[in-house]
């Protein structure tokens, strides 16, 4: 009988404690984002699993085997990803297996995986891959469908208490695909709990602004959680309340929504989204239940609100096209941008807006035009009109319609709150809150 887990399945017992240990002198070094921490922290939540720690530490033996065990201490399973790999410098399967007291053999079975792997590619492996088929005795293997390291999964005694530890590679897609095809099924049998989140998604109020409105609503909570959280342009308000595994979706809506009202009736009209959906993927939603198409006219964001849309899947159904009118001559030969307006009250205008708004849309032959002209710096500002200083214009069938924003921040941040204002501008109009 082989020793690995595929005849010798791990029962879980109850998790209520995880941590999470990311493996590579590159994350220290800042030369990749850490995306699998954040990822699994996200995973671990859903599933009702308390994650108190997260550790980076390098590809170092002595560092990695004293954050193992101080994590083993704290927490009922520790995750690693990376140190998986084929090089010397790949050392989490051998610590980890110092750690439980257990030796590492060759599996047949990941031999085939890596040998079906280069196979398909019309590859051959090279010597040290075979180092990625050592696994640890008494482990339950773990699949890798995009890659050539195998994971693992194995209980061990630590300090007299049973200890789990999960082994998962670096690459973030081959994490991904391991947790949600291996580990994720196997740590859903070791909850009788799991935390249900709704995410309110909001634009054109800061976080503090945002909390302040709603303050007595979060600390008057006893059975749901609430809590913000700040990104680029936006704000995002977190509703979590901890529930057994299996529960009516009408009961949840019951107990959610006496707290969203709440929200709404304080801070309703920043709030664009309440399924955690995007701003273009609501934008694009609202256009293609109206049937109605959009194009846009773009000068200081230089393409940026048609590559959002462009983003997601079906966008041609709406999005028909786009002007990036970055000159003067290009406002005037293509969207019909006047002299006189150019010269009267500059490109970065509420009549250069309205020009390229209506122009678009007559370009286009779209329903909706947007349109954005702007200082994004960090040169071209002046006292009447500063860096951040944006136009944008808002063409349909029944009027063309200019605001103005002042929007703080360096290039990339101008322009991309810029590209979200836009969008919500639309959204608004689609709505016909404006």
């Amino acid at each position: 009988m082989s020793p690995f887990i595929a005849e010798l399945p791990i029962r879980g017992r109850k998790i209520n404690t995880a941590e999470i240990i990311t493996v590579g002198t590159e994350l220290l070094l800042g030369q990749t984002l850490n995306t699998n921490a954040r990822d699994l922290a996200l995973e671990l939540s859903e599933l009702g699993i308390s994650s108190f720690y997260q550790v980076v530490v390098g590809d170092n033996p002595e560092r990695l085997e004293k954050v193992l065990r101080q994590s083993l201490d704290r927490a009922d399973l520790v995750i690693t990803t990376g140190g998986l790999g084929p090089t010397e410098d790949d050392i989490t399967m051998e610590i980890s297996a110092k750690i439980a007291g257990t030796d590492l053999v060759c599996s047949k079975q990941a031999e085939g995986w890596i040998r079906e792997f280069f196979a398909v590619r019309g590859r051959k492996p090279s010597g040290n891959n075979w180092k990625q088929a050592l696994l640890p005795l008494k482990s339950k293997i773990l699949y890798n469908s995009v890659g050539t390291a195998p994971g693992a999964l194995y209980q061990l005694d630590h300090e007299g208490t049973k200890k789990y530890l999960a082994l998962l590679p670096g690459p973030p897609a081959e994490m991904k695909q391991m947790f949600q095809q291996e580990l994720k099924p196997w740590l859903e049998t070791c909850a009788d709990e799991r935390l249900y989140h709704v995410y309110l998604r909001t634009i054109g109020l800061g976080e503090s602004s945002l909390t302040d409105e709603i303050a007595d609503v979060i600390h008057a909570q006893n059975e749901i959680s609430i809590a913000p959280y700040a990104s680029l342009g936006e704000v995002m308000l977190r509703l979590s309340l901890m529930g057994p595994k299996e529960i009516a979706t009408e009961e949840l809506e019951q107990r959610f929504s006496p707290v969203i009202e709440q929200i709404k009736s304080r801070v309703g009209e920043y709030i664009y989204s309440e399924d955690n959906k995007t701003l273009p993927e609501v934008v694009l939603d609202l256009l293609a239940e109206r049937q109605a198409t959009v194009g846009f006219a773009e000068s200081c964001t230089g393409g940026l609100i048609s590559a959002e849309l462009t983003k997601i899947p079906g966008a041609s159904k709406v999005f028909t096209g786009g002007v990036v009118s970055y000159s003067n001559e290009i406002k005037k030969s293509l969207l019909g941008v006047s002299s006189e307006v150019l010269r009267d009250e500059g490109a970065v205008s509420e009549g250069c807006a309205l020009a390229m708004a209506a122009g678009a849309r007559s370009l286009l032959g779209v329903d909706y035009a947007v349109a954005i002209t702007g200082i994004a710096g960090p040169e071209g500002g002046s006292k009447d009109k500063p860096v951040g200083t944006i136009w944008i214009g808002l063409a349909d069938e029944e009027k063309t319609t200019a605001q103005h924003f002042l929007i703080g921040g360096d290039r990339a941040q101008i322009r991309k709150i810029a590209t979200l204002t836009a969008l919500d501008v639309l959204r608004k109009r689609l709505l016909r809150i404006v």
